[in-house]
């Protein structure tokens, strides 16, 4: 036994941390502003401040963003599973908001990506086309990795880079309130619907 913990010492290790970070994630999610029906839209904590850059180099901060609802997704362009669905979701998150007439004027949306040595601006920008996002409120976000991976460790979104380049990520979209206050993760999944971020998108705009 001691000569397998010599040996493998290290991927116990990160599978602990790994493990009580997706713990924590879990229990922020469970006591903290969940997504289910009925679910409390009630402050959780101010949204820590960002300091990024959109695909066009323009700087992005929370302060510049105030006064709109925000959804916020930490994903990268070449994730192999979870992130290209999320996108559409956001996409039809995108579509409804335009038809309530919040898209922009009252409510946008940032994907900020975890993998910004690969993912260029040119390369966002072709991500975000396929999901036809609207870059006057739909903005595709980037930083240092280190930075990016800082933020959405306080938003609470887990992001581990692996040996293989990709990344083991939390998969949910965060909702920001007028005054920069975090009110809700929605983790993303069969049940999550457009219609159900877009209502709440719509109770937060309402608010003074």
């Amino acid at each position: 036994m001691n000569a397998f913990l010599r040996k493998n010492w290290f991927t116990l290790a990160v599978s602990v941390i790994l493990l009580a970070m997706i713990a924590s994630f879990a229990y922020k999610l469970w006591f903290g502003g969940a997504s289910p029906a009925g679910h409390s839209l009630d402050k959780i904590k101010a949204a820590p401040d960002f300091a990024l850059h959109d695909l066009n180099g323009n700087p992005v901060t929370k302060a510049d963003t105030n006064g709109k609802v925000r959804l916020f997704y930490f994903f990268y362009s070449s994730c192999p599973d979870v992130c290209q669905p999320t996108s559409f979701l956001l996409s039809q998150v995108q579509d409804q908001l335009k038809k309530e007439g919040l898209f922009d004027s009252k409510a946008q949306i940032y994907s900020v990506t975890i993998d910004p040595t690969v993912d260029t601006p040119q390369k966002l920008t072709q991500f975000g086309a396929q999901f036809h996002n609207d870059p006057s409120g739909w903005k595709f976000l980037r930083g240092e990795e280190k930075q990016t991976a800082d933020l959405a460790e306080k938003f609470g979104i887990m992001v581990v880079k692996e040996k293989d380049g990709t990344f083991t990520h939390s998969n949910a979209i965060l909702l920001v309130d007028k005054k920069g206050d975090l009110r809700s993760y929605y983790t993303v999944d069969v049940q999550t619907t457009a219609e159900q971020i877009v209502k709440d998108v719509k109770t937060l705009a309402k608010e003074k």
